[in-house]
């Protein structure tokens, strides 16, 4: 049995429509400026702000399916509430869903230090997915629930991890 670990950040990738999340050069955020590249910056609203995703499950996925999000932020407390929406369908099946199939929540501590990465996981139901299916959903920073962090959080990645056996 091997686990595996997938960036699904990607082409398919798109924020909202609210203008509260958005792409831009990790250096903006970071103090040291060594490695460029894009993060996904979810600003400190009361709403629910979200980040549309899309990826083929890979067709060795078996079970065990978690999404990840590594995060930071310039806050020392408080709390982030992350939510992931999702469907998965056969490439042949509606792409079309009119409801989610599940939604995952995780609340994670903000991290001690300012910029310190945090990894909050949410299981996901693993009857829901199969090999090869596409899968469609949102990630977002409930800040319309229980989220406290008083600053904008910073998405580096989002892993889809699965076993394949």
């Amino acid at each position: 049995m091997a686990t595996h670990r997938l960036s699904i950040l990607g082409f398919a990738t798109l924020p909202d429509a609210s203008g509260n999340v958005w792409f831009e050069p990790a250096v903006l955020t970071q103090t040291n400026d060594r490695y460029p590249g894009l993060v996904a910056r979810f600003k400190d609203t009361g709403t629910k702000d979200s980040l549309g995703i899309r990826f083929p499950v890979p067709n060795n996925y078996v079970s065990a399916p978690v999404i990840e999000v590594i995060w930071t932020t310039t806050a020392t407390s408080g709390n982030a509430i992350w939510d992931f929406d999702y469907s998965s369908a056969a490439k042949t099946a509606s792409l079309d869903p009119s409801a989610d199939e599940e939604s995952l929540t995780v609340t994670t501590a903000a991290p001690g230090s300012s910029q310190t990465g945090v990894a909050s996981q949410m299981s996901a139901t693993a009857a829901n997915i199969a090999a090869n299916d596409i899968l469609q959903g949102k990630l977002s920073r409930d800040g319309a629930s229980s989220d406290t962090i008083a600053a904008d959080l910073v998405v580096y990645d989002v892993i889809f991890q699965y076993s394949d056996v």
